[in-house]
């Protein structure tokens, strides 16, 4: 993509009517990023103003989204000392991970209860995964879900306790209707929660506490239900065409209280991409399971068949009836079972794992059908290699996975382990 060309600065003589389509073309776009929580500045000021944090821009993408990209969210929690000042021991509060693909045009947007058991990279037993904030930051947490889900996270969104609740002031406030009387007061958590019954205009701080709201018979999974409401309801009040008026007060709240990996280029794609959805174009759903006596538990079949579909665009059938070979070029003994563990757990039939004693850097994943959509869902459940459609009527499997040293580096980054040497 070619920079533009510069020109001296001009005073501008814009039209009222000029100056209001450049707000429906480009603000709203942005405005819409902020719907999954993704921090927007325009043209970059606002962020160099209010300490927009990013970390990692290896990933920039035009505003064309050409590829699919899988985005972490998580909202941080607080919680006060008996002087009433906030201590570093927060966890997530609420985690959704939301997928765009350009292919389908779709977005996906997935809610991982707080309470979920999970397995934390390079800590025994089982954990409530948001947890994994408290022990490792945004890092830590990505690979947790990564391992979880069996998907590739590529950026994250880190939102601060207030996050939500000044952005939701910066636009008015937000309508919602409360099903019950709400009250409960946590003094660890910093929560006064007072609302009845009703339809009404709620304040950030007020609509934060509805969302968090923690006496429920549903649990967790209110809670759930009820950050959607509330995110909805953003939605609906970003619509409104006086809301825009409100950009800057709005891009500086996001952008106070907000880290992330991505760039402004990015968020600005993923908000253009997001705003040209059509409404059933985008899914909605929370991680399947059911209440244990500590956990939510997941539900390993019904969250193997919704992981396909979201995040790689699969029925369940498609993969049951595709086989793979894997062979270990690595150089390190396990890392073709890992591999061929992994693939089992999506649903694919794995026929046969051997060592290869010709080693390789990089991981390959060859269709020998001719073609490559299922080979490029398995490099993307994998997290590396390079895909290619080779015809081979011999072939033993539909996909054949020459397991590379990238691989066993990246186990090793996923255990917390330290990365073998080449």
């Amino acid at each position: 993509m070619q920079a533009p060309e510069r020109h001296p600065v001009q005073t501008p003589t814009t039209s009222p009517r000029a100056w209001a389509w450049r707000v429906v073309r480009w603000v709203v776009p942005l405005l819409f990023g902020l719907l999954v929580a993704f921090v927007v500045a325009s043209a970059g000021t606002v962020l160099a103003r209010t300490g927009w944090t990013t970390r990692d821009g290896r990933m920039a993408f035009p505003l064309q989204l050409r590829q699919r990209v899988n985005v972490l969210v998580m909202g941080v929690d607080v919680t006060l000392n008996n002087r009433r000042q906030p201590v570093n021991l927060a966890r997530s509060d609420a985690l959704l991970l939301a997928s765009f693909d350009p292919a389908t045009r779709t977005a996906s947007f997935l809610s991982i209860p707080r309470d979920t058991r999970a397995a934390i990279p390079g800590h025994r037993g089982w954990w409530k995964i948001n947890a994994a904030y408290a022990l490792g930051g945004p890092e830590l947490t990505v690979r947790t879900v990564e391992q979880l889900l069996g998907v590739r996270v590529h950026r994250y969104v880190k939102l601060g306790p207030q996050s939500f609740a000044r952005v939701i002031d910066a636009v008015g406030g937000v309508w919602v209707d409360v099903e019950r009387d709400l009250q409960y007061e946590d003094w660890w958590a910093g929560l006064r929660i007072h609302l009845k019954k009703g339809r009404q205009l709620l304040s950030g701080e007020q609509a934060m506490g509805y969302a968090r709201f923690r006496h429920d018979p549903l649990g967790d999974i209110g809670r759930v239900q009820r950050q959607q409401k509330v995110v909805h309801a953003l939605f609906q009040r970003l619509k409104e065409p006086q809301t825009w008026l409100r950009a800057p007060q709005i891009l500086r709240a996001v952008a106070e209280n907000t880290q992330t990996n991505l760039t402004p280029h990015e968020v600005a794609t993923l908000g253009w991409f997001l705003s040209r959805l059509a409404p059933d174009r985008i899914r909605t759903e929370t991680l399947p399971g059911h209440f244990a006596p500590l956990f939510w538990d997941p539900d390993p079949e019904r969250v193997r068949a919704l992981v396909l579909e979201m995040f790689y665009g699969l029925r369940p059938e498609q993969v049951a009836q595709t086989t793979v070979e894997v062979r270990n070029a690595s150089g390190v003994p396990g890392t073709g079972l890992q591999a061929a563990e992994r693939l089992r757990q999506m649903g694919f039939p794995v026929v046969r794992v051997e060592a290869d004693p010709e080693g390789q850097p990089y991981t390959s994943v060859v269709s020998t059908r001719g073609d490559a959509t299922l080979a490029t869902a398995v490099r993307d459940m994998l997290g590396v290699g390079a895909v290619s459609a080779r015809p081979r009527p011999d072939a033993h499997a539909d996909l054949v996975i020459r397991v590379g040293l990238d691989y066993a580096r990246r186990l090793r980054l996923l255990s917390g382990a330290p990365a073998p040497s080449p």
